[in-house]
């Protein structure tokens, strides 16, 4: 019950002092407006009068009577008093188990929230076929899509992690638009970290506002907060992806593939295919992944995370028994599958959207991979056995199902890790480094066999009637005999060719070397480096943010007068913050030499890289490569080789101590990151950004909505993200 040490009597203070000015004006205002006259108040003064008067006159015998009358109010009202305050106590008593007297109620669940929670978060299978009636004619359009980002347990391949999904699914949805189309994304935020969506490869041409970087081009979505991404996808064809660009989160389930069609590109396939799809493929691990990422980044750590497993389309199974320390269910898990009609031609657009491993992927007994697409760019069909790609590339081929007359109707596509570039080759907790996809042959109307499935044809999607308990898996067996043992890209064993033609410029305007390596430092942490740079974005202030600003304001700092590129040390932090400038639109040389062992794909943000040469041990001079010093021409210029038509792309491989010769032209107005790829390196600083067209972006403005994302608390936007390195400070500092 409660307590009550003592009752005090405080008079209270005058009641013009306990009232506020605007009190006193409120009822100086409502007595004005309710006035008394003279004559009223006099009237009630007299009535007051009256009725003391009726009471008679006070003789000691009416006191000694009104004084015991007053005692025994007095005895009365104390009784009253003692019983209502055991009441009132009683009542304190049993408040908590009161219904109706309980706290306030939360606030109602979101309903759409709420239905993201409880929608199946495994994507149907079908929704990765391309729509084989789709209009490549249409006239540009708007293509709007509503994503809600969610944190959502989920077990792709048995074993349940916590997870960052799209509306709820896994892998995202498929975004399919045509060239020329307007993109809209309205994106909710509704997950505990802070995030943002990057356009994989697409270039953004005039929307660098658009792309996605947190610190680079934008500030983090804060969690409860949305934006819109609005861009239009100009000069561009094939396949694409998005994924988130905080922290590690890719890793967690924020991908998904975008495919881009143009009226001419079933020209690229001298084979009509009857159908078309994506195969994503993805490393995965087990443990959340922003506790890896703490992990990698931590004092004395100097070997990236290695998956436990893959995934193809968000699928795989694994053996539970294997896994006996971590809550695993394969009940409802599949292995991916998809029908395809025997004695056709099918396009297979594959993805690596992981973070960390290289794939190799080919078919049993299909030995015939006709390539004809590398990240975007259309190349003449070439015949390959395997399909080999690093984090971040994509390669579309066509093949035949043309082995119906043979014993197996289901054959194995198989998905391989290449250990050899892990650091142990040995996946940790019983991983398996190979996923696999069933192929299923299905036979024509009438000529016997599996009966086919609208998927299996020229017709729109459909899903697998297949169930856990009645899967039928091959029993083809691998037919690949050249294991892929080192992470080199397939232009190292192979020329493409691009068609239509483009030849790269001559002449390069400016050429930059970069030394690359992943070293030890302060607080022995190994971090990624450029030269003697180790990237880390600011993620309350981004770049681009900056630069216009400072360039509004006339800072100095932030122009390279009188020079066309430059090295934007004043404005910026060249130790954690290396900034290319070119004031006009350039032709840029980029030679990266690694010297380390470990291979880093890099990608450019914004514009698509010609690959001049790569190769082993160290850059052998522009001099072998038929240029002049710098990049400047060509030494003999009869022989154009090197520059005639090279392969066009945005991720290209630098091969483990070796090098790599890039040239882009340097048209396209922002800020663009230049990073390595792997997640890991990229956290640990693998980067570097471009400003192109500095000239132009003088008249820039930051949008309303960009703006407003900043106004979250650097710890609110920080997080999911890499942490600093001064939480490391003085760890084993000697």
């Amino acid at each position: 019950m409660a307590r009550y040490d003592s009752v005090r009597s405080v008079s209270p203070e005058p009641t013009e002092q306990r009232l506020s000015e605007d009190q006193r004006n409120s009822l100086e205002k409502d007595s004005s407006d309710g006035n008394m006259n003279a004559e009223q108040s006099e009237g009630l003064l007299s009535a007051e009068t009256r009725d003391f008067e009726k009471l008679g006159p006070l003789t000691p015998a009416v006191v000694e009577e009104e004084g015991k009358g007053r005692r025994r109010k007095w005895i009365i009202a104390a009784a009253v008093f003692l019983t209502a305050l055991m009441a009132f106590d009683a009542w304190l008593f049993f408040i908590p188990h009161s219904k109706t007297q309980q706290s306030p109620p939360p606030a109602p669940a979101d309903p759409h929230l709420d239905a993201l929670m409880r929608v199946p978060f495994r994507r149907p299978e079908e929704e990765y076929i391309l729509d084989s009636k789709w209009d490549y004619s249409a006239p540009p359009q708007v293509r709007m899509y509503n994503w809600t980002i969610v944190d959502k347990d989920g077990n792709p391949d048995g074993v349940y992690k916590p997870m960052m999904m799209i509306n709820g699914q896994f892998p995202g949805p498929m975004m399919e638009v045509n060239e020329g189309d307007t993109v809209i994304v309205n994106v909710k935020n509704s997950a505990k970290n802070a995030t943002g969506i990057h356009w994989h490869g697409l270039l953004q041409n005039g929307t660098n506002f658009m792309d996605g970087v947190g610190g680079v081009t934008q500030c983090p979505i804060a969690p409860g907060g949305s934006f819109q991404y609005n861009f239009t996808v100009a000069g561009q064809q094939g396949t694409y992806y998005y994924h988130a660009h905080q922290g590690v989160q890719m890793l967690s389930g924020l991908v998904g593939p975008l495919v881009i069609h143009n009226v001419n590109e079933s020209k690229t396939s001298t084979d009509p295919y009857s159908t078309d799809r994506v195969i994503l493929l993805q490393d995965w691990y087990h443990d959340p992944a922003e506790g890896l990422l703490r992990d990698s980044l931590s004092p004395g750590n100097e070997n990236s995370p290695i998956p436990n497993g893959a995934l193809i389309n968000g699928m795989n199974k694994v053996d539970c028994a294997q896994h006996p320390n971590r809550t695993c269910d394969t009940s409802q898990t599949l292995l991916p599958s998809m029908d395809m009609m025997a004695g056709a031609y099918h396009r297979l657009r594959f993805i690596n959207a992981g973070g960390f491993a290289w794939f190799q992927v080919a078919i049993d007994d299909h030995l015939r991979l006709l390539v004809h697409e590398v990240d975007g760019t259309p190349v003449k069909q070439f015949q390959e056995a395997d399909i080999t790609l690093s984090p971040g590339q994509r390669y579309s081929v066509t093949f035949a199902t043309d082995q119906a007359g043979f014993d197996f109707t289901e054959y194995w596509l198989r998905a391989r890790m290449i250990e050899g570039c892990f650091a142990d080759p040995k996946l940790p907790d019983n991983g398996v480094s190979e996923a696999k996809m069933i192929m299923r042959y299905v036979m024509p109307a009438g000529m016997g066999g599996p009966e086919p499935s609208p998927a299996a044809g020229n017709s729109t999607r459909s899903n697998s009637t297949a169930t856990v308990s009645s899967q039928a898996l091959p029993t083809s067996t691998n037919s690949l005999v050249d294991y892929a043992m080192q992470c080199k890209d397939m232009t190292a064993r192979n020329k493409y060719t691009p068609v239509p033609a483009l030849p790269a410029p001559a002449i390069a305007d400016h050429s930059w070397y970069f030394r690359v390596n992943m070293a030890i430092g302060d607080w022995r942490l190994e971090r990624g480096f450029m030269n003697q740079s180790s990237f880390r974005s600011d993620l309350k202030q981004p770049t681009l943010h900056r630069l216009i600003d400072g360039l509004a304001s006339g800072n100095d700092s932030f122009s390279v007068a009188g020079k066309d590129a430059a090295i934007m040390d004043a404005a910026f932090h060249p130790d954690h913050e290396l900034v290319l400038s070119h004031d006009r639109i350039e032709t840029v040389d980029i030679i990266l030499q690694n010297v380390d062992e470990g291979n880093h794909p890099f990608h450019l943000h914004g514009m698509p890289l010609w690959v001049l040469g790569q190769g082993h041990g160290y850059f052998p001079g522009y001099e072998a490569l038929n240029l002049k010093p710098g990049g400047k021409g060509l030494l003999d210029p009869a022989n154009n080789t090197v520059v005639a038509n090279p392969l066009r792309r945005d991720t290209v491989t630098l091969e483990g101590f070796g090098w790599t010769l890039l040239r882009f032209v340097a048209d396209n107005p922002g800020v663009w990151l230049f990073h390595c790829h792997m997640v890991w390196h990229a956290e640990a600083g693998m980067g570097l950004q471009v400003v192109t067209r500095l000239r132009d972006l003088r008249g820039w403005t930051v949008p309303d909505a960009n703006r407003k994302l900043c106004e979250a608390s650097p710890e609110v936007l920080s997080s999911g993200a890499a942490p600093p390195d001064e939480i490391f400070a003085g760890f084993h500092d000697e």
